[in-house]
């Protein structure tokens, strides 16, 4: 069987996905997988969870948990945006953060797994609000560094009616990052232009441990060789060491020449996926950067070996239809 991080159908499935999403001119929330019972669950109101993790930690996973403990939510969504509001994507491709988000949650009942090709909470908010029976309790749930962004002004055309509008959609709940916790919130909350919506907004605290753990953090231990035990969970560190995620790069010919491993295992995926965009069954991609940095430790030149990349594949790859 192969491993989820080099499983080139499920990683074909995310990319036709996003790429689905990410093309259309039209806002949408596009749902990966459902809760069990989510219908009936909206009665008890939904979660909402931005998770564009680059990647997620266990800093993450201690606001999830305190939240879901604080409130009964009948539907947790993780949703990751296709399109950041500030930044560009670097380090995890999209298909990996989506996949990521797919092995931690895929056994748990009350999870749903969804992709935006919006980053602005309001527009979210707005089809969330289309997408759930009228009344619905929507709730976001963030860390105290994602709220500031949320009353940021150069995110808006009009500030005080836009927010009035994401207000009239749904509430926040709000989790101490780093050193800033309740009094931060309290001051952000204080100010003239925010006051008004200070009792849609409740903080909740995770240990102080938790809270200073950042995904910039665990890229710089992996680029450091340090350990990512109490990092990220057990599912997340399997993957990144699978896929060879945020690595540095590494000498693999004869000439010197350095290649950075996931950066390869990109390229990889990228040819194939213009190769089989329907998918295709037994391809390890891990199998196959393997082969090319065997190919490039015999003194063969990347360019040659990218060209030829199908032969290196394994020979019991089966084209998968419309699946």
């Amino acid at each position: 069987m192969i491993e989820h991080p080099n499983d080139f159908l499920l990683l074909s499935r995310c990319h036709a996905i996003i790429e689905e999403i990410r093309g259309d001119p039209v806002p949408r929330i596009l749902f990966i997988s459902r809760a069990t019972g989510a219908a009936k669950g909206a009665e008890k109101g939904v979660g909402i969870f931005p998770s564009s993790f680059n990647p997620i930690t266990n800093g993450h996973m201690a606001i999830l948990r305190r939240a879901a403990g604080i409130k009964t939510f009948g539907e947790i969504v993780l949703i990751l945006d296709t399109q950041a509001m500030d930044k560009e994507v670097f380090g995890a491709i999209l298909e990996d953060r989506l996949l990521m988000l797919h092995v931690l949650f895929e056994d748990h009942p009350r999870f749903s797994v969804g992709v935006s090709n919006r980053g602005l909470f309001l527009t979210k908010a707005e089809l969330l609000r289309e997408m759930y029976p009228k009344g619905t309790d929507i709730t976001f749930i963030v860390g105290f560094d994602t709220l500031v962004r949320v009353f940021d002004a150069k995110y808006y055309e009009d500030l005080e009616g836009d927010l009035n509008r994401l207000f009239d959609c749904c509430t926040f709940m709000v989790a101490n990052r780093g050193d800033l916790g309740r009094e931060a919130l309290q001051r952000l909350m204080a100010s003239c232009n925010n006051v008004r919506f200070e009792g849609k907004v409740r903080f909740f605290g995770i240990p102080n441990y938790a809270a200073r753990i950042s995904s910039s953090r665990v890229r710089e231990a992996v680029m450091e060789g340090r350990s990512l035990v109490r990092l990220v969970p057990e599912g997340v560190k399997d993957f990144i060491e699978k896929a060879n995620l945020y690595g540095s790069d590494r000498g693999v010919d004869p000439r010197g020449q350095r290649v950075n491993l996931y950066d390869l295992r990109t390229q990889v995926l990228r040819r194939l996926y213009a190769l089989y965009p329907d998918g295709r069954v037994g391809i390890d991609i891990g199998e196959i950067v393997d082969r090319v940095v065997e190919g490039m430790k015999n003194g063969r030149r990347l360019e040659t070996l990218m060209d030829s990349v199908t032969a290196l594949m394994p020979m019991t790859g089966e084209r998968v239809g419309n699946n």
